[in-house]
C-alpha cells in the first residue's frame, strides 16, 4: 500500500490563524481559558517492551523490515531489539514511539481515522501521526492513544497467536487496548533461597539444583510476563515432592528429581494463583477465561478446555515430568498471564 503524503501548508496556516485570533480576543479584553497542563506520557525509557494485556505478546518490528511502512505486529516476547522500543517524551502530553532495530517511528499509516485504521512504522518526523499519549489506566498498564486520529492502539480482534495485528480502534477501555511499557532488563520476579548457616553437604548441593531450577524458571517468566513479586525459597527436606502458597513461598523436599525447571514453573503458578485463590476457582466454576481459554484454544483447537481440579489446571499444568519441554514451558507460563489477566 502506498502512503498518502498531506500538506502541513494548511495546517500551520490554519495555527497562524487561530493565534491572530486569539490576539484579537485579548486587546479586545476577552479572557480566555488557560490551557489544561499537559500530562507527561508515561513508560518512557530508551529500550521499553511494549506487552499488551490481553495476549501477553509484545509489540514487534515484524519480519525484521527496516524500511518505511514496515508492519507492526505482536509476537511472543523476546527482550529482541526489534520488539524494544526508544519511548521519547515530547514535553506536550505525547511522546515519539520509536523502534530500536529499524529506527523508524510507530505511525497512523495514511493519516486514517476510522476505526481499524493501520498501524505501522514511517520514518520519523515528529508529524502528529506520529505522537502518541500514553496514559496510566490503573495496574501498570496504559492507554495509549494517537494525536492525529484519537484512537487508540488496538490488540486487532483480540489476536493471542505470534503474529497477531495491531490496529487502532475507538478508546473503549478493555484488555486489548492495554498496554504494558517496561524496560525488559528489570528483573520483575525475584527470590531469596534460603540456605542453612552452615550447610551439610547435602544441603549444598540441593542448594545448587534449586538455584539452577529457579533461575531457569524466573528467567523464562520474566520473558514472557509482567508478573512482580519476590518469591521465598527452601530446602525442606519433610516436604515429599515441592509445595508452595499464595504468599509467595516455595518448599522443594529432598528428592533430587523435582529439582527441576518444570517443578519450579509448576510451583510458581501456585504463588500467583493456580489452585490457591479464591478468583481461581471461581473462574473454574463458570468457565470464564476470557484470555486463557482462547489462548488454549490457539493452540489446541476450537474444543479444548481448560480443567482445573485438586488444586491444579491442565492442560499445560506441567503436573507430571512426562509434560515437560521447551513448548510446554512457554504454553504454562503464558496461560497463567492470561488466568491472571482475566483476574484470578
Amino acid at each position: 500500500m502506498s502512503r498518502t503524503t498531506k500538506s502541513r501548508t494548511r495546517i500551520r496556516a490554519l495555527g497562524a490563524l487561530a493565534a491572530a485570533a486569539a490576539l484579537g480576543l485579548t486587546l479586545l479584553g476577552i479572557s480566555t481559558p488557560a490551557s489544561a497542563a499537559t500530562v507527561a506520557p508515561v513508560g518512557t525509557g530508551l529500550a521499553q517492551e511494549i506487552r499488551n494485556q490481553h495476549s501477553t505478546l509484545c509489540l514487534d518490528d515484524y519480519a525484521l523490515n527496516t524500511q518505511p511502512g514496515a508492519e507492526v505486529r505482536q509476537w511472543t516476547c523476546a527482550e529482541s531489539t526489534n520488539q524494544l522500543w526508544s519511548v521519547r517524551d515530547l514535553g506536550n502530553g505525547y511522546a515519539e514511539i520509536k523502534n530500536r532495530f529499524s529506527n523508524l517511528c510507530l505511525d497512523d499509516f495514511n493519516w486514517a481515522t476510522n476505526p481499524g485504521a493501520e498501524v505501522r512504522q514511517w520514518t520519523c518526523s515528529g508529524a502528529n501521526v506520529q505522537q502518541w499519549s500514553i496514559r496510566d489506566v490503573g495496574g501498570g498498564f496504559s492507554e495509549i492513544t494517537n494525536r492525529h486520529s484519537s484512537l487508540c492502539l488496538d490488540n486487532e480482534r483480540f489476536g493471542q497467536a505470534d503474529g497477531a495485528t495491531v490496529v487502532q480502534w475507538t478508546c473503549n477501555g478493555n484488555t486489548a487496548q492495554r498496554w504494558r511499557l517496561t524496560d525488559p532488563s528489570v528483573q520483575k520476579i525475584t527470590y531469596t533461597l534460603q540456605r542453612a548457616q552452615n550447610p551439610t553437604a547435602d544441603q549444598t548441593d540441593a542448594y545448587a539444583r534449586i538455584k539452577d531450577a529457579m533461575d531457569r524458571a524466573v528467567a523464562r517468566y520474566n520473558r514472557l510476563t509482567n508478573i512482580d513479586r519476590h518469591l521465598t525459597v527452601s530446602y525442606t527436606p519433610g516436604v515429599p515432592t515441592a509445595e508452595a502458597s499464595i504468599d509467595g513461598a516455595i518448599r522443594f523436599g529432598e528428592d533430587r528429581s523435582y529439582m527441576q525447571e518444570g517443578t519450579a514453573l509448576h510451583e510458581m503458578g501456585h504463588t500467583v494463583g493456580i489452585g490457591t485463590s479464591d478468583r481461581f476457582w471461581s473462574n473454574c466454576q463458570s468457565g470464564t477465561w476470557p484470555s486463557a481459554l482462547p489462548l488454549l484454544r490457539s493452540w489446541d483447537g476450537p474444543s479444548a478446555t481448560l480443567n482445573c481440579g485438586g488444586s491444579h489446571m491442565w492442560p499445560y499444568g506441567l503436573n507430571y515430568s512426562s509434560e515437560y519441554g521447551e513448548l510446554n514451558f512457554d504454553r504454562h507460563v503464558k496461560l497463567v498471564q492470561a488466568m491472571l489477566g482475566d483476574g484470578m
